[in-house]
């Protein structure tokens, strides 16, 4: 196993960190607010004195693509060169991977007691699964069974993908939208700042004045507007079409995994049946499509599990670098 070792599982609002002893076992859970900090350097360093720690790996999961030395995230002002990092930090090792490898291989360390059951299905134990979840952005990822038997992680960018309309309300709500931006991505809707502009622009689209300006007051003032209602409505449906989209293409019949920030906050605002309702909407697969289970992940903390992981993963080691 590995010597103690902190994991850091950044996103575009919030940076949660913790530590791994050489166990495995993550202790010494916190969450900081990445505005907070100039930088991932800072919030480290924060966490590191609050703890009285001074473990040599880092191991980080962040919201982009992580192939080249620079990093810089999508939904978030931080950056950094990895190779600099080791430095920065006195550091021997740091492990960079997306942020959904790590919500990925999350899926497969978390007891049962960790997910909500949407679709009980029939899971094919030798096939991929497919991960998806709104938080500021739209992470996407996967799991494959390697030769060994062991789980190896796919690093996408499928949050990007262009979103489809499925009724009129959804062509007319992407026509405003598409004046607006040049594409119109999954990410840009089925997000936590995409539910505010699709209430926004449902409120466009009937001509009303929107009573709300964030997600928080969205859902503090679900009663008080149909608009906020009706995109709640529309983001499951939209969210739904892009689960079953991503199933069928990985071929994910072992199980379909909905993670990030936003889906449990929402609680049972998020609508699972409208979800699931287009999720098996897809024509002659839908029969396919209802024997792949669907499970959402509660556990905020999960990224740090599958970082804790990821150190032992080594089809990852790749994405390190070291001052060796």
């Amino acid at each position: 196993m590995t010597d103690d070792a902190v994991v850091a599982d950044i996103g575009g609002t919030h940076a949660r960190f913790g530590t791994v002893d050489n166990s495995g076992q993550l202790s010494n859970a916190d969450v900081l607010t990445c505005d907070q900090f100039s930088g991932l350097q800072e919030a480290y360093k924060f966490y590191i004195e609050n703890h009285k720690i001074q473990p040599k790996r880092l191991a980080a999961a962040v919201a982009c693509p992580v192939e080249h030395d620079q990093i810089t995230l999508t939904n978030n002002q931080w950056g950094f060169s990895k190779s600099q990092l080791l430095a920065d930090l006195c550091l021997e090792e740091a492990l960079i991977i997306n942020d959904f490898t790590a919500q990925s291989l999350a899926v497969v360390s978390l007891s049962p007691s960790s997910f909500e059951t949407l679709n009980i299905g029939i899971p094919n134990l030798h096939e991929p699964i497919f991960v998806i979840g709104p938080g500021t952005g739209l992470g996407v990822g996967g799991l494959v069974l390697d030769a060994d038997g062991e789980w190896t992680p796919l690093s996408t960018e499928g949050g990007h993908v262009t979103l489809a309309a499925q009724t009129e309300d959804e062509w007319d709500v992407l026509r405003i939208l598409k004046s607006r931006f040049s594409h119109i991505s999954a990410e840009r809707v089925i997000s936590g700042p995409g539910l505010l502009l699709l209430y926004q622009t449902l409120c466009t689209l009937h001509a009303k004045q929107p009573i709300a300006d964030s997600t928080a007051t969205m859902i503090a003032a679900v009663d008080q507007d149909p608009m906020i209602y009706r995109a709640l409505e529309m983001f499951a449906g939209f969210f739904g079409g892009v689960a079953s989209d991503g199933c069928l293409t990985l071929g994910s019949t072992q199980g379909v995994y909905i993670a990030g920030g936003v889906i449990p906050k929402l609680g049972p605002l998020f609508r699972r049946d409208l979800f699931m309702q287009r999720f098996l909407a897809k024509g002659r697969f839908n029969n396919y499509l209802s024997r792949v289970p669907v499970k959402l992940l509660l556990d905020s903390q999960g990224g740090l599990s599958g970082l804790a992981r990821a150190l032992e993963t080594p089809s990852l080691k790749r994405f390190s670098v070291r001052t060796d």
